[in-house]
């Protein structure tokens, strides 16, 4: 697909000259998806978002290094946002003949040659299975709590429903459904930007936490290391106050350094790796631990206060009986 919008672009722009007036009197007659333009970009950018976050949400979190998950992140919406632009302009300057099509681009395509365009109809097709697999899947995982039927029937359902949806024909469910599922996205956009903000600070903490438990995970599976006590417990206690399954996260972390154990040769190749790549700090850790520790156990004392005046009423209620 990027390799086919980079060709469209060329053709589009190498050896040509555009009448950009004319291009522009003939974009204000395009009516656009809201009333603003600049707003209809805002509305596609949070549709774009909400479409991949519900995926992104499960393949971030199955990353055990949240920073590699954070440049993933940033290089693919980097990508994501080139692309976009190159396929806008290549549109607008193509303006005058496709203005019409239900699919832009793939007119593009066609003029340049049929073959063409029949690769970039079966890419979009394969684009539009995958990204509808992506959601249909997410959903699922979402309300089947871990049970593989209910999952099955959630999907199955969801499939359905969304096979239907497509006779209603392209262009009329893009015009419709695009600025609504927009305007969702952009709900979700200011929820998320306000979550990162308030729990900023615990998203730090769990990156150091676990680049703890991986340098002590390497230490344990280093044959020429050995793991103290007390760094046994401490790697237990980072899993346990862990926004993570504890089970799973001690488990990934595992496998995480087995893996990089296995991709470094010398102790020297090991030592700069985690120098470069899980840098912390340990006085800060610590801080963060005794910290949260006292939050559990001042949790876990409020809750037995409030379970004690229900069981006191419990024993009346029966003794009344």
């Amino acid at each position: 697909m990027i390799v086919m919008i980079f060709i469209i672009t060329g053709y589009s722009f190498i050896g040509k000259s555009h009448d950009w007036t004319t291009l522009e009197t003939i974009a204000h007659t395009i009516k656009p998806a809201t009333s603003n333009v600049w707003f209809s970009v805002i509305n596609y950018y949070s549709l774009c978002a909400m479409t991949a976050v519900s995926m992104a949400f499960i393949l971030g979190g199955s990353v055990v290094r949240i920073g590699i998950a954070e440049k993933g992140g940033t290089r693919g919406g980097l990508l994501v946002g080139l692309v976009v632009f190159i396929a806008a302009i290549s549109i607008f300057a193509n303006l005058d003949t496709v203005k019409d099509a239900d699919l832009p681009i793939l007119a593009i395509a066609n003029q340049i040659h049929p073959w063409l365009a029949y690769i970039y109809a079966i890419t979009v097709f394969s684009l539009i299975f995958n990204t509808a697999f992506s959601l249909f899947y997410s959903i699922a995982r979402r309300f089947a709590n871990g049970s593989t039927k209910r999952m099955r029937i959630v999907i199955i359902s969801v499939v359905i429903i969304g096979y239907i949806c497509s006779f209603f024909g392209f262009k009329d469910l893009i015009s419709i459904l695009y600025p609504i599922l927009g305007y969702m996205g952009l709900l979700l956009l200011i929820i998320l930007i306000y979550g990162w903000l308030r729990d900023r600070k615990d998203i730090i903490m769990e990156k150091l936490f676990r680049r703890k438990m991986l340098r002590l995970s390497l230490k344990k599976h280093s044959p020429h290391k050995n793991l103290s006590e007390k760094e046994r417990e401490l790697f237990h206690t980072l899993g346990d106050i862990s926004q993570a399954d504890t089970k799973s996260l001690k488990e990934d972390i595992h496998n995480e350094a087995k893996e990089i154990l296995s991709n470094t040769e010398t102790v020297q190749e090991l030592k700069d790796y985690v120098e470069e790549h899980l840098s912390i700090d340990e006085e800060v850790i610590h801080q963060n631990i005794n910290i949260l520790q006292e939050q559990q156990e001042e949790s876990k004392s409020t809750e037995s206060s409030k379970d004690r005046p229900i069981k006191k009423s419990n024993i009346n209620n029966n003794e009344v009986k």
